[in-house]
């Protein structure tokens, strides 16, 4: 889909371009003098500026979301292995706890969740609250256990708040179509402008699709960026295989 809306962007670029050199041939003589062509330029610096200006804050926007779903995960299997080494401390009564633990972890690495778009959750609910429901029935043997047995639980609830966040941020944070319309309109206008006084050939043609292939290339990035569980460009689960390699230990 991105691919497209990239492609889409490009063949929209580059066909205002040639639109722009076919119209050179049409426009009569006194719209091609020195104050007309003076005059185009500078309504072309214009938008140049405004639409680099949205460009540079729609790239911003989709990488501090791309960064945080990254992050995210990265929080979410450092608090699996401070559960897992509270768990380790209520004693043996925790064994069956850490087991669950660490299926939970393979079942999501195995299942490719962070793949499977905004609907599908990194965890899956009615197991851990099972495993939450496991974990507060545990009974330690002394004050020691009992403060692991705390710690446990208040990371439990971190991983409840990890995992939301992480569903409710691919939720909320979406690609801004307003200003990407926008954009792209403005830029089909640099595009038609830029043939309007120049006479077709080659090395213009060739200018004007590394022009068109930039801009498309930037779009796609956008809106890949914004949706980083799926698409090519995807968060990592490298911090849920490491996670996982420890829990196994």
């Amino acid at each position: 889909m991105t691919l497209l809306i990239g492609f889409g962007v490009f063949v929209l670029c580059m066909g205002a371009g040639i639109l722009g050199l076919a119209l050179h041939g049409a426009l009569p003589e006194p719209h091609r003098g020195t104050e007309t062509k003076d005059t185009v330029r500078l309504v072309q610096a214009l938008i140049a500026s405004m639409a680099t200006l949205v460009l540079g804050l729609l790239i911003a926007s989709a990488s501090a979301h791309f960064r945080s779903q990254a992050e995210g995960v990265t929080e979410l299997a450092a608090d699996l292995l401070v559960l897992d080494v509270a768990l380790a401390h209520v004693g043996p009564s925790a064994r069956e706890a850490r087991g669950t633990l660490r299926d939970m972890v393979q079942e999501a690495v195995s299942a490719h969740v962070l793949e499977l778009g905004r609907n599908a959750p990194v965890v899956d609910q009615a197991r851990f609250d099972a495993f939450f429901g496991a974990v507060a029935r545990l009974r330690p043997g002394d004050e020691g256990e009992r403060a692991a047995q705390a710690r446990a639980l208040e990371m439990a609830h971190r991983l409840v708040q990890s995992r939301a966040q992480l569903m409710v941020r691919d939720v909320t944070d979406d690609v801004q179509w307003p200003f990407l319309g926008v954009l792209i309109s403005w830029l089909a206008l640099l595009f038609l402008a830029m043939g309007l006084f120049v006479r077709i050939n080659a090395t213009i043609v060739l200018a004007m699709v590394a022009g068109a292939l930039a801009v498309g290339g930037a779009i796609f990035l956008i809106i890949e960026l914004e949706h980083p569980r799926t698409g090519l460009l995807r968060v990592s689960d490298a911090p849920l295989r490491f996670a996982l390699e420890r829990l196994d230990r």
